[in-house]
């Protein structure tokens, strides 16, 4: 993590500068999912873009088997679901919240 970006690794990662951060949240679940869009799932394992019950496509990057999520809401409305496997998604918020204080809800 960048002072002026996120940058998630790996399959289906992408950076995203500050600019186009809307909000970070910590969430204790996920929506419903119906649909994998383009990615896979595999376990506790989940990456691409997937659709939820009430039709939305959503990105999830998802590590491990954590029951906490940072939501990360893009500027032009796009949702990313995030875990990590190394780091509690909790440690993960607060370090976030010390570095993006005005975009986390």
């Amino acid at each position: 993590m960048q002072s002026d970006s996120v940058q998630f690794q790996g399959s289906y990662g992408e950076i995203l500068n500050a600019s186009e951060i809307q909000s970070v949240a910590l969430v204790d679940h996920l929506p419903k999912i119906t649909s994998k869009t383009n990615g896979f799932a595999l376990g506790s394992v989940k990456k691409g873009y997937f659709k939820t019950k009430e039709g939305e496509k959503v990105k999830l990057i998802l590590n491990s088997e954590s029951k906490a999520y940072l939501l990360f809401t893009k500027t032009n409305g796009e949702k990313i679901y995030f875990s990590a496997k190394e780091k509690p998604s909790i440690d993960l918020y607060n370090e976030i919240k010390n570095v993006y204080p005005e975009e986390l809800e």
